[in-house]
């Protein structure tokens, strides 16, 4: 349990220092900003990059504000446990890492940074006005982002330039497999609000942007998303009340999905999939990626590779001639090589957890948490489903992308919760 406190106190310790409304801001504009990590600098000997400075400044205001509030503690979020095993799981990889230096960086930018990041948007997250501050910067955003990819499409489109089906064209990331996964968690979140919104203006704004990011993220060409995009379909399906817009959306899946299916770079992509004699056949490759992984954990089975350790201890486990990956093309092998087994049941039950509490509480929810949670839950169905395949969690981007989503959805439902308790107390 928390403090009591009512809903007009915790609106007026929000807005009592200027700075925690800059500090909401400024974290609309991390959120908005999330794939500016690609441009890079160093600051002294120490690597950095423009989204890590965003993030650092809306750190520092946040805590500047609050010092200036008085006394304060950081809200509960019934997700201690296993964020706390997690961060613990990521020290003992960077001494189990035989790149110490290079495991620091990637336990400062993957965890400690986005974790606290997620406490300060929980508390800066309490009415739905803060919560359209953060949702415009992440519309603002992967909207943007959406149409650089498809302005790259249109420019290799112009320009005659052959089109790799395995390597579709994309604007600032290394692999359009990247971009689709960067690309989920804003679709589904949009999604949410086109399907249940009481809000027109928001379901509008929404279908705008679903516009946009269901065109970048069919165009990446990537086969996990097309997965994914189909998952987040069949969810949509089970989960709408109403019989017919349920016959709808099963309808218009359908026939989306056929009609998809006859673009030529769709189809083509498609049309080889089961012949492992392809040369654009990735299939076969991560199945002997994850074989060769398995061959690796039943050596280091409890503390794997350490953070940053995973392409160097690979290197004698790996056949067919092949160089190591950088990870292991899946996000539950990812957790246990660069984690271990602590940091691997660590991600589980977070996971778990906020699938779990997401969807109860999408069940219970009405007015503006009810397209939102809806979005958040499936958001986290994304990152299981598209895991299963690739890595959606080391990077920048989509690190903080996780614990942004996590936060919206904790928020959401201390706001539920307030509300159905008439401003008592954020129970858990």
């Amino acid at each position: 349990m928390i403090r009591r406190v009512t809903m007009a106190q915790l609106t007026k310790d929000v807005s009592e220092s200027p700075l925690l409304g800059y500090s909401r801001w400024a974290l609309a504009v991390n959120v908005g900003a999330m794939f500016s990590y690609v441009w890079r600098f160093k600051v002294g000997p120490v690597p950095t990059n423009v989204l890590e400075i965003l993030v650092l400044a809306t750190i520092a205001l946040y805590i500047a504000g609050r010092l200036q509030t008085g006394p304060w503690r950081p809200p509960r979020t019934g997700l201690e446990i296993p964020t706390a095993l997690l961060l613990i799981a990521g020290l003992v990889a960077i001494a189990v890492s035989p790149n110490h230096v290079g495991a620091l960086g990637f336990y400062r930018a993957y965890f400690i940074e986005p974790v606290i990041l997620f406490y300060v948007a929980i508390d800066l997250l309490r009415t739905p006005q803060h919560f359209r501050i953060v949702l415009l910067g992440l519309a603002a955003g992967s909207s943007l982002f959406a149409i650089l990819n498809l302005g790259a499409w249109a420019i290799a489109l112009l320009s005659h330039q052959p089109i790799a089906t395995a390597n579709a064209p994309e604007a600032l990331y290394t692999s359009p497999n990247s971009v689709a996964i960067f690309l989920e968690a804003p679709f589904a979140i949009a999604a949410g609000y086109v399907l249940y919104s009481d809000d027109r203006r928001e379901r509008w704004i929404a279908a705008a942007c679903l516009v946009f990011l269901l065109a970048a993220l069919l165009l990446t060409l990537s086969r996990a998303a097309w997965l994914t995009l189909a998952a987040l379909a069949l969810v949509a399906v089970i989960t709408m009340p109403n019989l017919r817009v349920k016959l709808a959306l099963l309808g218009g899946a359908l026939i989306g999905g056929f009609a998809v299916a006859q673009i030529p770079f769709v189809h083509q992509r498609l049309a080889r999939q089961l012949d492992f004699s392809f040369k654009d056949n990735t299939f076969e490759g991560r199945v002997q990626i994850w074989s060769d992984t398995l061959r690796m954990l039943r050596d280091r089975p409890i503390f794997g590779t350490g953070l940053r350790g995973y392409e160097r201890v690979m290197t004698p486990y790996m056949t067919g001639n092949r160089l190591p990956e950088l990870y292991p093309h899946n996000l539950f092998l990812a957790m246990w090589a660069e984690l271990g087994l602590l940091g691997l049941l660590a991600f589980v039950i977070l996971l778990a957890m906020l699938l779990w509490r997401g969807w109860r509480g999408f069940y219970r929810a009405n007015g503006f948490a009810r397209p939102l949670l809806w979005g958040t839950s499936a958001a986290f169905v994304a990152v299981a489903v598209h895991g299963m395949f690739d890595t959606p969690y080391y990077n920048n981007d989509i690190s903080l992308e996780f614990w942004i989503v996590a936060a919206l959805e904790v928020a959401a439902l201390r706001m539920m919760t307030a509300d159905a308790t008439r401003n008592q107390d954020f129970a858990r």
